[in-house]
């Protein structure tokens, strides 16, 4: 199965590949959970995410408050109860954007050893 659409170009060897269930994988150390994909060709790795339990809780707060606001939407709930999960999406928001730097880096590291991009 393929990903995306588009296919991408590897930094490393250049070759052009899709991006396919085979190409990607998971690293687990401890509590972190990092996603990637890797070059079919030289096996250069590419951090997709990388997840902690409390990124992974934040993750499905925010999926549950995503269909309060459809379902706040199809059943045209109230300006204010709108506004309200309107609110709590972006305060969970704010903490990932807040934590996902942080788990990036330990991601990369654990990926590649301490080489971002590679």
């Amino acid at each position: 199965m393929t990903l995306f659409d588009k296919s991408v170009v590897c930094n490393r060897c250049g070759q052009r590949f899709a991006l396919k269930d085979s190409c990607s994988g998971t690293v687990r150390d401890g509590d972190l959970e990092v996603q990637y994909f890797s070059c079919p060709a030289c096996g250069a790795k590419y951090h997709i995410l990388t997840t902690d339990s409390t990124m992974r809780e934040l993750i499905e707060r925010r999926k549950a408050v995503l269909l309060k606001l459809k379902a706040a939407r199809a059943k045209r709930f109230r300006e204010r109860v709108f506004q309200k999960y309107l609110r709590e999406h972006e305060q969970i928001k704010k903490v990932q954007e807040k934590i996902f730097p942080e788990l990036k880096a330990q991601g990369e590291k654990l990926l590649c050893g301490g080489e971002p991009g590679e």
